[in-house]
């Protein structure tokens, strides 16, 4: 009798129920919150079982490793990126594309690298890169020219996002060498104006270089028309 009270109780312990409703989603979304919290480095098979309450080899009857788990965490970020619709002017098409993307490195910013480094990723990682070129070749750009923009516009995109999160350089910061007596104003004048302009507006320097990628790639695309209308004349 006291052995079937025992087993009743070793089988209804809060550990075992919490061990029985583990599932690979459970798994993966808790170990995403510890990177969020507390970076890649502090995710363990170890510390990711203690989290859930359960033993480290109960995790691996859903994941097979420390590996397999950031690939699922990169997965799921992929996942999030919405591409735009095919419809409407091939210029906000390639804004929207990009503000898109830049939100979610934004909202990831410990996560985006998992992303840059793993080996296999959802097909969806290619959502941007299938707009963009369809967005271009509407514009007539050739297909090759427009696989550059997008790699341009990508690394702008991530460049910017990363210097958002991160901050700038000490060493290249204008603000911090004026403050620090490194540069003088009379001999980095408009660096020094510059750097006391106030507060820095990340939106607005996306945005001004968003512009003046998409309109450039305008100019191109009808300098393009123009020459081959010029040259069909000449025939």
């Amino acid at each position: 009798m006291a052995g079937e009270k025992v087993s009743r109780a070793r089988r209804s312990s809060p550990k075992r129920r919490h061990r029985l409703g583990l599932t690979r989603e459970r798994v993966v979304a808790e170990a995403r919150r510890l990177v969020e919290a507390h970076g890649v480095e502090a995710l363990s098979m170890r510390v990711l079982a203690h989290r859930l309450g359960v033993s480290t080899m109960a995790i691996y009857n859903h994941v097979a490793g420390k590996h397999d788990l950031i690939g699922a965490i990169a997965q799921g970020v992929v996942q999030e990126f919405r591409a735009p619709s095919g419809d409407g002017d091939w210029r906000e098409r390639v804004r929207v594309c990009f503000r898109a993307l830049r939100q979610v490195c934004l909202a990831n910013p410990r996560l985006i690298p998992l992303v840059e480094t793993a080996e296999v990723l959802d097909p969806a990682v290619f959502r941007p890169m299938e707009s963009t070129l369809a967005a271009l070749q509407e514009a007539g750009i050739d297909l090759h020219e427009a696989l550059q923009a997008y790699f341009l516009l990508t690394n702008f995109t991530m460049g910017q996002a990363s210097y958002e999160i991160r901050g700038p350089f000490r060493g290249l910061d204008p603000a911090e060498a004026v403050r620090r007596g490194a540069i003088l104003p009379s001999e980095f004048p408009l660096v020094a104006k510059a750097a006391s302009a106030g507060h820095w507006d990340f939106d607005a320097a996306f945005e001004l270089g968003l512009e003046i990628i998409v309109e450039g790639l305008a100019a191109r695309a009808d300098a393009a028309r123009r020459a081959r209308a010029g040259a069909m004349r000449a025939r």
